[in-house]
């Protein structure tokens, strides 16, 4: 009669569970082991190096499942909300109607918070580097930074710096850094 260490080995090479409950039931189908023991003979296999049991929560998604809610939805969150700045900043009329401060709202957060906030995600990729009051004051603190600097170097381009050139710039800065930042959330789960 075989030992339950080979009939597990047996089973680990034949079979391939995808998991211990399953590694498990297929042992018990063969022999009359008890769970206790094929637990502590897992663990024996384990700690002889025969064996290696991975945390199921760290199973690497793939980057489309990974772009699924709720791992993309800031991703998702930001290219909207980008979307919508460059619309309502290029159709909406600069006038004192009620639908110009919508303009406003949305060029201030084009402006004043979605380039930090992806640098900042880009830089701290993990949940728990930063808590979200400072993950706000960063994304506010790095807007205002990385528009000046935008606005400093199209000054001195040939483009100058106007409406028609500074939107599609910071807006195109904030679409790039979103994807690094998403990558690296990617690289980083």
């Amino acid at each position: 009669m075989k030992s339950l260490e080979s009939v597990i080995l047996d089973i680990l090479d034949a079979r391939q569970p995808e998991n211990v409950k399953e590694l498990v039931q297929l042992v018990q189908e063969q022999t009359d082991a008890k769970l206790e023991d094929i637990e502590k003979t897992v663990k024996n296999l384990q700690r002889k190096g025969l064996v290696s049991l991975d945390d199921p929560s760290h199973k690497k998604e793939n980057f489309v499942s990974f772009l699924s809610l709720p791992n993309g939805r800031w991703f998702w969150i930001v290219i909207g909300v980008s979307l919508l700045s460059f619309i309502s900043i290029l159709v909406i009329p600069e006038t004192d109607t009620p639908l110009s401060y919508i303009r406003y709202i949305f060029a201030f957060i084009l402006v004043a918070f979605l380039p930090g906030y992806c640098l900042t995600e880009t830089l701290f990729p993990r949940k728990n580097s930063l808590d979200i009051i400072e993950r706000v004051t960063f994304s506010i603190g790095l807007s205002f930074a990385i528009t000046a600097l935008v606005g400093l170097f199209l000054s001195f381009t040939p483009l100058r710096l106007t409406l028609g050139t500074a939107l599609p710039a910071l807006g195109s800065l904030v679409i790039f850094l979103a994807v690094v930042a998403l990558i690296r959330k990617y690289m980083k789960q």
